[in-house]
């Protein structure tokens, strides 16, 4: 009988290792393998997204670089603007520093005597509109209008500025005054 119970015993630590190696195998298959492959698809995830965020990092640098650069231009553009005098046509153009200038003018209560057109001339192929104004005013108008004329900040140009002295009560000088004005249309900064 005791052969019998030592047969029994190997039996049941045979069918226990049985046991446990299939408890081990089914633990294996069942929770430590797909541990592992989530394990190894989540590094891959991982790096994928570490070079997506590197090329989105590049492509962020990139479109800084280039909103950057488009600020200047836009910046450049707007000081561009401000310096020119609408106006398509030379006679656009011309009238519009007559209004410039006349705004001034009438502000200072300085009358314009006469205004004429002069004939336009070209600059590096770019057109200027001249115009002659002639004027009437004390010391103190001519002080003024050559002020406004320096802190205007338009492309003209005085061409010439003559003064003659005429003994009158109001405006003893009488000012003829030539501006030309550069046609800024089509014109790329």
């Amino acid at each position: 009988m005791k052969l019998y119970l030592g047969q029994k015993r190997k039996r049941q630590v045979v069918f226990g290792l049985i046991g446990l190696i299939c408890g081990i195998l089914i633990w294996w298959a069942q929770v430590c393998d797909p541990l592992q492959e989530a394990k190894s698809d989540l590094s891959m995830e991982l790096e994928r997204l570490i070079r997506e965020r590197d090329r989105s990092i590049r492509d962020m640098k990139e479109v800084t670089e280039f909103i950057e650069s488009h600020k200047a231009i836009e910046n450049e553009m707007a000081r561009f603007d401000i310096l020119k005098i609408d106006g398509k046509t030379i006679e656009e153009l011309s009238a519009s520093t007559q209004s410039i200038l006349q705004q001034f003018l009438d502000k200072n209560t300085i009358p314009i005597k006469a205004y004429k057109d002069l004939p336009a001339f070209k600059w590096r192929e770019h057109p200027i509109s001249r115009v002659e104004l002639q004027i009437e005013t004390g010391m103190q108008g001519v002080s003024d209008m050559l002020e406004y004329l320096e802190m205007l900040n338009k492309v003209i140009r005085v061409e010439r500025f003559s003064v003659s002295y005429r003994r009158k009560k109001d405006a003893d000088l009488q000012i003829s005054l030539q501006i030309a004005t550069l046609q800024m249309e089509g014109i790329k900064p």
